[in-house]
C-alpha cells in the first residue's frame, strides 16, 4: 500500500530489529543466548553512533530538500532533510511531465545542486532530470540488497557512504 516499507533507513529501526531477532534466536537456542545478547549489543552500540553520526553530519546544511530517484528515503527525514521522490515508493513508477515540471521548479527555487539515483535501478530518470537543469547527479543506495560489486560492504559502510553523498550535496 501506502506505507513506506523502507524502515531500514533508520538505524534505531534497525537496532530495535537487532534486539528482536537476537530474544527470538535466544528462544530458539538458550545455550547461545548471551552471545545473541552480546552480539544485539555491539550491533546497537553501533548503530546508535552511525544515528548520531547522521543527526551531526546533518545538523547545519544549506539546503535540506534532496531529490531522488523514489521514494526510498523518508525515515532519514528525522535528520531534518525533506525527501522529493522523482517517482513514488515503487522506483518502476513513471513521473508524470507535471511532476517533473514541479520538481523543475523546486530544483531552481532551493538551490539543489544534486539530484540522486541509486543503485539497483536505471539513474535514467534522475541523470535527464539534472541534465536538463544542469546540475550534478549522485548515487545513493537504498540498501535493498548488495551486489557482487560490493565487496566488503555492509549496512553501516553503506549508510556512512549515503551520509557523505547527502552531506556533500546539501552543503553540510
Amino acid at each position: 500500500g501506502e506505507r513506506d516499507p523502507h524502515f531500514w533507513q533508520d538505524p534505531l529501526l534497525m537496532a530495535d530489529l537487532g534486539d528482536a531477532v537476537a530474544a527470538k534466536l535466544a528462544e530458539i537456542d538458550p545455550e547461545h543466548s548471551s552471545a545473541y545478547a552480546e552480539n544485539a549489543a555491539a550491533l546497537r552500540s553501533d548503530l546508535e553512533t552511525l544515528d548520531a553520526d547522521y543527526a551531526s553530519g546533518l545538523e547545519s546544511c544549506e539546503r535540506t530538500t534532496v531529490v531522488v530517484s523514489h521514494d526510498a528515503f523518508g525515515y532519514l527525514s528525522k535528520y531534518g532533510l525533506e525527501f522529493e521522490p522523482i517517482a513514488g515508493l515503487s522506483p518502476d513508477a513513471e513521473p508524470t511531465p507535471a511532476d517533473l515540471a514541479r520538481l523543475e521548479t523546486l530544483i531552481e527555487a532551493e538551490g539543489i545542486t544534486t539530484v540522486f539515483s541509486e543503485t539497483l535501478a536505471s539513474p535514467k530518470m534522475a541523470e535527464t532530470l539534472a541534465s536538463d537543469l544542469g546540475i550534478d547527479t549522485a548515487v545513493l543506495d537504498p540498501i535493498e540488497g548488495l551486489t557482487d560489486a560490493g565487496g566488503d560492504e555492509d549496512y553501516l559502510s553503506l549508510m556512512r557512504t549515503n551520509l557523505a553523498a547527502l552531506a556533500q550535496a546539501n552543503g553540510c
